[in-house]
């Protein structure tokens, strides 16, 4: 089963179980997921603007399938128009994506018009769909239009004002703006890798907690003056 507390799946805590997946076979190793994931947690204690800000949370538990992460794509609908589609394994180059991108934007395109389009109860929305080796699009998730959302290869700002959305694309003003990886040259690592370590081996890494910094100078300092009698 895969643990979702609405968008954040707890991809940041599956060091917990030493592998590259959230999977978990028991109800138990879910609760523990999200209970050690930094983005479950953020998002609990996350803000809204709302007159009634209270959000009553759920756990859901879906069964979990294998997909190929090059078949995944994000898709982001505001009034209801599909604007933009990127893949969601941002940091990776998939070829085929390059090689089929009119096929893949034509069949997301066909899939939100008889599927999705006018018949979710809002109007703004992000929805990720998986595209199999058959052409055939499935809907994985929808989650709310907003920066509680990775927006993965747009920004927030290009895809609330519209303004730079369709720059370097190609010239279809009625479609929306598909982003991909484009060569191996822009391949990113990949942003969960620093929640495979310790926080406090992360924190001390990039300097952002004075306090770990100063005691862990003070542990090393303590600790010379046993190295030095040692080797006399």
């Amino acid at each position: 089963m895969l643990p979702l507390l609405f968008d954040p799946c707890s991809q940041d805590a599956v060091s917990v179980f030493g592998s590259c997946h959230c999977d978990c076979s028991h109800q138990l190793n879910g609760h523990r997921t999200c209970s050690m994931s930094e983005f479950s947690l953020r998002f609990l204690h996350c803000t809204d603007d709302s007159p009634d800000p209270k959000i009553d949370t759920q756990l859901v538990l879906r069964k979990w399938c294998e997909l190929i992460p090059g078949g995944e794509f994000r898709c982001f609908v505001k009034e209801n128009k599909l604007i933009g589609v990127t893949q969601r394994d941002h940091t990776q180059y998939y070829d085929h994506v390059c090689r089929q991108e009119a096929t893949i934007l034509g069949s997301i395109v066909d899939f939100f018009k008889d599927k999705v389009q006018y018949k979710f109860p809002d109007e703004d929305f992000v929805f990720d769909v998986y595209r199999d080796s058959q052409g055939r699009v499935w809907i994985i998730d929808f989650n709310p239009f907003g920066e509680v959302t990775n927006s993965l290869l747009f920004t927030w700002e290009e895809l609330t004002s519209g303004q730079n959305l369709s720059e370097g694309a190609p010239a279809d003003l009625d479609g929306p703006v598909f982003r991909y990886i484009t060569s191996e040259m822009t391949v990113q690592p990949s942003p969960y890798l620093s929640y495979r370590l310790p926080k406090d081996f992360v924190d001390l890494s990039r300097g952002e907690d004075a306090h770990k910094l100063i005691d862990f100078l003070k542990l090393t300092r303590n600790q010379e003056p046993e190295t030095s009698d040692e080797e006399d």
